[in-house]
């Protein structure tokens, strides 16, 4: 009888998450460019995940769509602060996904949402509520919902400029630096190329 009441029933009872990919869908860009978005099915009975008008037992679904960067990304933050925990492989980079890779990828990434569910420590980590866009996480909630539309702007261009004092400043700008060089090709003479590492930082900086 119960079934009639509850037609989603949680079967990882002990986290109160169940997490599937079922689907994905290809978003075609312009000019041959596009990419791929695996469909996540969370249902769930965590808190993080309703609203105030919820009760403990009520059973909440919804999906987010994800790609394969953000998939991976969410795993490396997993691996590095829980290493003692073996999830599943994550599948390989290749340059050219085609429909089997992509249909490969999503069985994979399913075996790794289940596990992760399935996984105490993992299911209620603050990786995997960001991930999926809790509500404690969410912007809105963090602002206040009041704010004028201007100081949003401002926090926004705050965050961008937080970015570069994150550690990974270094790394961003010898990547920019790469790009910068080849951009300038080899229109650049012997005796410009010290004059131009110095100035170079400060110029993307500036830029």
């Amino acid at each position: 009888a119960l079934c009639i009441f509850f037609p989603r029933q949680i079967q990882n009872t002990h986290t109160g998450l169940d997490l599937s990919v079922p689907e994905y869908q290809e978003i075609h860009g312009k000019m041959m460019s596009g990419h791929v978005e695996y469909h996540i099915i969370v249902v769930t009975q965590l808190a993080a995940f309703k609203s105030a008008k919820h009760k403990p037992e009520d059973v909440v679904q919804f999906m987010v769509s994800k790609k394969y960067s953000e998939i991976e990304e969410l795993y490396q933050r997993l691996t590095a602060r829980y290493p003692w925990v073996s999830l599943p492989l994550l599948p390989r980079k290749v340059l050219f996904v085609g429909e089997s890779d992509i249909s490969e990828r999503r069985a994979m990434f399913n075996d790794i949402m289940k596990f992760i569910s399935k996984d105490e420590d993992l299911a209620t980590s603050p990786e995997l509520l960001e991930f999926l866009g809790t509500k404690s996480s969410s912007a809105v909630d963090f602002k206040g919902k009041n704010m004028p539309d201007d100081r949003e702007k401002e926090d926004e261009e705050n965050e961008a400029l937080d970015f570069f004092k994150e550690e990974k400043t270094p790394d961003l700008i010898s990547q920019l630096l790469s790009v910068e060089d080849v951009k300038k090709g080899e229109k650049k003479e012997e005796g410009d190329e010290e004059e131009e590492e110095i100035l170079d930082p400060l110029g993307i900086i500036r830029y």
